[in-house]
Parts: structure tokens; C-alpha cells; sequence
């Protein structure tokens, strides 16, 4: 598939748990467009209630497809998801217009 001008190549990376944060940090110190979308859940300790703010998809993050981003996730110990066929599963987003429009942080 062939993005045109106004639309972007993301690819899903898989990282471990609970370590989404710190790596989208790495990509963006390198330069790397990089997006984990959050959410805002309610937890309970000690009998209060906390706001956290969690991954909306635990263990997985997206990083702008660029012709060099595969040799820097395969340092950082990260899996780029591939589809059957080997090849790199992507997403095509329109300049990310619904996920600064949308309600997830």
C-alpha cells in the first residue's frame, strides 16, 4: 500500500509490558515519531481512589514507519509485528487527526 501526502505509515511494535513509556521516550530522544495511546482507569488502594493512566493496548506502542526505524527497535530488544507473509504490519493514519481529537490521553 502506497501512502499519499496526507496520510502516514505507522508500524506496531510489541515491547514488554509496563516498559511502553520508557521506550516511546528512547524513540522520541532519537528522533522517531513514536505514539502509545493512553487511557484513564480508576484503581483502589487502601481505600482511596486513584486516577492511573495506563496503555490502551498493554504492550504495545507505534512508531512512524521511516527507512531506518528497523535497526533501532532491533537494539532496544522490541519486536516490529510482522503479518503472515513476513512483512511489516502497518497502520495508515490520516496526520494523526483522530488521536488528537479523541478522548484517549
Amino acid at each position: 500500500m502506497i501512502a499519499n501526502n496526507d496520510m502516514n505509515r505507522w508500524c506496531a511494535l510489541y515491547t514488554a509490558p509496563r516498559s511502553e513509556r520508557k521506550l516511546m521516550q528512547r524513540l522520541n530522544e532519537a528522533g522517531y515519531a513514536a505514539f502509545c495511546p493512553m487511557q484513564i482507569v480508576f484503581r483502589k488502594w487502601n481505600g482511596k481512589t486513584k486516577e492511573v493512566f495506563t496503555p490502551l493496548f498493554p504492550g504495545f506502542l507505534f512508531v512512524e514507519e521511516t527507512a531506518d526505524v528497523a535497526s533501532f527497535v532491533a537494539s532496544q530488544n522490541v519486536a516490529l509485528l510482522v503479518d503472515a507473509e513476513g512483512k511489516r504490519l502497518s497502520v495508515v493514519l490520516r496526520r494523526q487527526s483522530w488521536l488528537q481529537n479523541s478522548h484517549i490521553y
